[in-house]
This record gives C-alpha cells, sequence and structure tokens, in this order.
C-alpha cells in the first residue's frame, strides 16, 4: 500500500473517522486491493445510501500500518 495512503487511514484512525473513497482517488487505489485488505481484517469498508464507500482501519490495521 503507498505509504501516504497508510498514513492518512492511520491518522484517521487515531480520531475515529471514517475515509471517503473519493478522497483516495489520487493514490490510485483499486477496489480488489482494498478488498483484499477487507478480508485480511486490515480496514473496514462500508457502503452508504448515496452509493459511496467509505474507509477504516481496524486495530489489527492500525498496528500494522502503525509501524
Amino acid at each position: 500500500m503507498n505509504d501516504s495512503l497508510a498514513l492518512i487511514l492511520v491518522k484517521d484512525k487515531e480520531g475515529n473517522k471514517w475515509v471517503p473513497i473519493e478522497y483516495l482517488v489520487k493514490y490510485d487505489i483499486q477496489e480488489v486491493e482494498l478488498f483484499n485488505l477487507e478480508d485480511k481484517d486490515l480496514i473496514l469498508i462500508t457502503k452508504r445510501s448515496s452509493g459511496y464507500l467509505l474507509l477504516k482501519l481496524t486495530l489489527k490495521g492500525y498496528h500494522y500500518f502503525n509501524k
């Protein structure tokens, strides 16, 4: 994963916030990669009623990316 993306997710986890996927488009993140991270229990993905996705690190993901 891109170091900048990991830093954003770690900072938002510390603030207990969700990150809109649209904010991360500039990091060229593929949905498949995100779902692989979710399968490994590193991130949570939720879909809002308006159709956009939000991401948040799990505690396991926080420790993994905050090295």
